[in-house]
């Protein structure tokens, strides 16, 4: 039996083609539900968009914002957020690259204690490892919990987490004022009533009385050299070479001043001991800790932190080690053949930096 097609073109229709076609009808047939089943369905009783009063006007644009935003839509600028708003607001806390300017949330041992549910459930505010807060809790010291991007978004957040228990304290990256460079010393002068600071590579010295140094922190720097030798060919594919890797570390020792807030720091390598007198041994490593145990007794009023490299692990999930790659171009080898070589950088610096301000920070 033929069938034509709208389109003009004719089919033969056989009588097994029919029965098959009639079957797959009642099928779908028999998949059509009464009109009785949208009587089940849950009825949404709220309108699920925000209503008027509870949208933010920009300040700068003067264009209104849902309450679920710290920034404005339209231009980016920061919207001023009421308490009742910021309940509706959606926290996007993000791991801020080191050269960006942030506000921390330092976590206080005074926090009550948590179970493993209320862990969990401050670990899915903060977007971190669950393991991290323990490790945090169980170090009962005053260390970063986490930064934001804004001071409004800190106090949001630090408002939050009171709600679950745990107390922070907000300190900016300014105030850390990581990018002031240390004063180095090259020397140290002890008498009964001061002590001489002898600045590295300047004629000039820094007179303070004991009782105004308040505080010594020891730590170490460490640094990690990665070089690295790449073959690129013809299709864009890297395919390392050769590697080769080389470290160091570096004990050294920052102190605080009453007055003074960016602190001097002292090297192992390149300072004078000679202030240890008798005491005075073949070792740099082992002359830094007789001198850092000199200036306890100089000055026995003055906090001392040694803990820095017990808390390292706990630092790195916040304040990140700083790593640059440094390439040093194109090599030949061969006609038409070139390789390329970089230099990786890790140095936890800025890390240390960052953990000796802020004891400062804390006095």
């Amino acid at each position: 039996m033929p069938f034509r097609l709208p389109n003009g073109q004719a089919i033969l229709l056989t009588r097994y083609s029919v029965s098959v076609y009639n079957q797959n009808m009642e099928k779908k047939a028999e998949k059509i539900y009464p009109d009785e089943w949208l009587r089940d369905l849950p009825i949404q009783a709220e309108n699920p968009a925000f209503k008027p009063e509870q949208m933010i006007l920009c300040r700068k644009c003067e264009r209104t914002n849902p309450p679920t935003r710290l920034a404005c839509f339209y231009c980016g600028a920061e919207l001023e957020i009421s308490e009742a708003q910021s309940e509706f607001l959606k926290l996007n806390l993000r791991k801020l690259e080191n050269w960006e300017k942030g506000f921390n949330l330092i976590y206080s041992p005074e926090s009550q204690n948590f179970d493993d549910a209320k862990l969990s459930e401050i670990a899915k505010m903060l977007k971190c490892e669950k393991e991290f807060l323990q490790k945090l809790i169980d170090a009962e010291k005053t260390l970063p919990l986490v930064r934001a991007e804004s001071e409004k978004e800190a106090e949001i957040v630090q408002s939050r987490l009171r709600g679950l228990g745990v107390e922070t304290l907000i300190i900016g990256d300014e105030s850390l004022e990581v990018e002031k460079s240390t004063q180095r010393l090259r020397g140290i002068e002890f008498f009964d009533d001061k002590i001489i600071l002898i600045l590295f590579n300047q004629d000039e010295i820094v007179k303070i009385q004991p009782n105004d140094l308040v505080l010594i922190v020891s730590g170490a720097i460490f640094e990690r050299k990665v070089e690295a030798t790449r073959k690129r060919d013809k299709k864009g594919k890297n395919e390392i070479l050769q590697t080769s890797e080389t470290a160091s570390d570096e004990f050294l020792i920052d102190i605080y001043s009453r007055e003074n807030r960016i602190g001097y720091r002292i090297f192992a390598k390149g300072f004078d001991f000679s202030c240890l007198e008798a005491e005075k041994g073949f070792l740099a490593a082992e002359n830094l800790k007789k001198l850092a145990r000199k200036l306890r007794e100089a000055a026995p009023d003055a906090k001392f932190v040694d803990d820095y490299l017990q808390v390292r692990e706990n630092l790195g999930n916040v304040w990140q080690v700083e790593e640059k790659i440094d390439s040093q171009g194109l090599k030949r080898e061969g006609f038409g053949k070139f390789n390329q070589e970089n230099i990786t950088t890790i140095n936890n610096q800025s890390q240390f930096t960052k953990y000796s301000r802020l004891q400062r920070h804390l006095l």
